[in-house]
Protein backbone atom coordinates (compact mmCIF):
# COMPACT_ATOMS: atom_id res chain seq x y z
CA UNK A 1 0.00 0.00 0.00
CA UNK A 2 1.58 3.36 -1.00
CA UNK A 3 2.34 5.88 1.72
CA UNK A 4 0.03 8.85 2.04
CA UNK A 5 1.59 12.12 0.85
CA UNK A 6 2.87 14.23 3.74
CA UNK A 7 1.85 17.87 4.27
CA UNK A 8 4.28 20.46 2.92
CA UNK A 9 5.46 23.88 3.97
CA UNK A 10 6.33 26.42 1.26
CA UNK A 11 8.21 29.58 2.19
CA UNK A 12 7.45 32.87 0.49
CA UNK A 13 10.50 34.88 1.59
CA UNK A 14 10.31 37.67 -0.94
CA UNK A 15 6.61 38.30 -1.30
CA UNK A 16 6.63 41.91 -0.04
CA UNK A 17 2.90 41.89 -0.64
CA UNK A 18 2.17 45.29 0.79
CA UNK A 19 4.80 47.11 -1.25
CA UNK A 20 3.70 45.36 -4.48
CA UNK A 21 0.00 45.78 -3.74
CA UNK A 22 -0.46 48.71 -1.32
CA UNK A 23 -4.25 48.30 -1.06
CA UNK A 24 -3.89 44.62 -0.10
CA UNK A 25 -3.29 45.32 3.62
CA UNK A 26 -6.70 46.96 3.92
CA UNK A 27 -8.43 44.14 2.05
CA UNK A 28 -6.73 41.39 4.07
CA UNK A 29 -7.36 43.19 7.37
CA UNK A 30 -11.08 42.51 6.84
CA UNK A 31 -10.66 38.74 6.37
CA UNK A 32 -7.51 37.81 8.28
CA UNK A 33 -7.23 35.85 11.49
CA UNK A 34 -4.83 37.64 13.86
CA UNK A 35 -2.23 35.39 15.49
CA UNK A 36 0.00 37.15 18.03
CA UNK A 37 3.02 35.09 19.12
CA UNK A 38 5.10 35.67 22.25
CA UNK A 39 8.91 35.44 22.07
CA UNK A 40 9.98 31.83 21.36
CA UNK A 41 6.36 30.70 20.93
CA UNK A 42 5.91 27.94 18.35
CA UNK A 43 3.44 28.20 15.50
CA UNK A 44 1.51 24.98 15.04
CA UNK A 45 0.46 25.52 11.43
CA UNK A 46 -2.78 24.05 10.18
CA UNK A 47 -3.12 22.40 6.77
CA UNK A 48 -4.05 23.91 4.38
CA UNK A 49 -3.32 27.49 5.41
CA UNK A 50 -1.60 30.70 4.31
CA UNK A 51 0.24 32.87 6.84
CA UNK A 52 1.73 36.32 6.49
CA UNK A 53 4.29 37.85 8.88
CA UNK A 54 2.73 41.21 9.63
CA UNK A 55 5.14 42.29 12.36
CA UNK A 56 8.29 40.81 13.91
CA UNK A 57 10.21 37.76 12.72
CA UNK A 58 9.51 34.03 12.41
CA UNK A 59 12.38 31.51 12.38
CA UNK A 60 11.84 28.42 10.21
CA UNK A 61 14.06 25.48 11.18
CA UNK A 62 14.28 21.97 9.72
CA UNK A 63 15.16 18.90 11.79
CA UNK A 64 17.18 16.44 9.70
CA UNK A 65 17.05 12.64 10.21
CA UNK A 66 20.61 12.64 11.60
CA UNK A 67 19.58 15.04 14.40
CA UNK A 68 21.01 18.23 12.94
CA UNK A 69 18.90 21.36 12.89
CA UNK A 70 19.15 23.82 9.99
CA UNK A 71 17.62 27.29 9.93
CA UNK A 72 15.98 27.57 6.52
CA UNK A 73 14.73 31.14 6.89
CA UNK A 74 14.03 34.03 9.18
CA UNK A 75 10.86 35.54 7.75
CA UNK A 76 10.27 39.23 8.34
CA UNK A 77 7.25 41.47 7.83
CA UNK A 78 5.76 41.00 4.37
CA UNK A 79 7.05 37.44 3.92
CA UNK A 80 4.80 34.44 4.21
CA UNK A 81 4.38 30.72 4.26
CA UNK A 82 1.81 28.27 3.02
CA UNK A 83 0.90 24.75 4.06
CA UNK A 84 -0.49 22.21 1.61
CA UNK A 85 -1.83 18.72 2.22
CA UNK A 86 0.52 17.04 -0.25
CA UNK A 87 3.19 17.39 -2.90
CA UNK A 88 6.89 16.84 -3.42
CA UNK A 89 9.44 18.58 -1.17
CA UNK A 90 11.99 20.66 -3.10
CA UNK A 91 14.58 22.65 -1.10
CA UNK A 92 15.42 24.60 -4.28
CA UNK A 93 11.87 25.97 -4.23
CA UNK A 94 11.75 26.45 -0.44
CA UNK A 95 9.29 23.55 -0.02
CA UNK A 96 9.82 21.14 2.89
CA UNK A 97 7.94 18.37 4.74
CA UNK A 98 5.88 20.16 7.40
CA UNK A 99 6.53 17.39 9.94
CA UNK A 100 10.27 18.22 9.89
CA UNK A 101 9.82 21.97 10.44
CA UNK A 102 9.81 24.14 13.57
CA UNK A 103 8.27 27.61 13.31
CA UNK A 104 9.20 29.89 16.22
CA UNK A 105 8.73 33.60 16.90
CA UNK A 106 11.87 35.67 17.43
CA UNK A 107 10.57 38.27 19.84
CA UNK A 108 6.98 39.45 19.70
CA UNK A 109 5.53 38.54 16.32
CA UNK A 110 2.18 39.03 14.67
CA UNK A 111 0.98 36.70 11.95
CA UNK A 112 -2.08 36.95 9.83
CA UNK A 113 -3.73 33.78 8.62
CA UNK A 114 -5.13 34.93 5.28
CA UNK A 115 -7.33 33.42 2.57
CA UNK A 116 -5.90 30.98 0.07
CA UNK A 117 -4.59 32.75 -3.02
CA UNK A 118 -3.42 35.84 -1.11
CA UNK A 119 0.06 35.39 -2.57
CA UNK A 120 -1.19 35.14 -6.14
CA UNK A 121 -0.71 38.21 -8.34
CA UNK A 122 -3.85 40.10 -9.27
Amino acid sequence: MPAEPAPLLSLRRDEHLFSRQPDLAGKLAQVRRLMPLAPDQLLHATVPAVYLVRRGRLRVTQLLPDGREITRAVLQAGAGLETRPDGAPDPNLDTYPLADMILAALGETELWQVPAGSFDPD
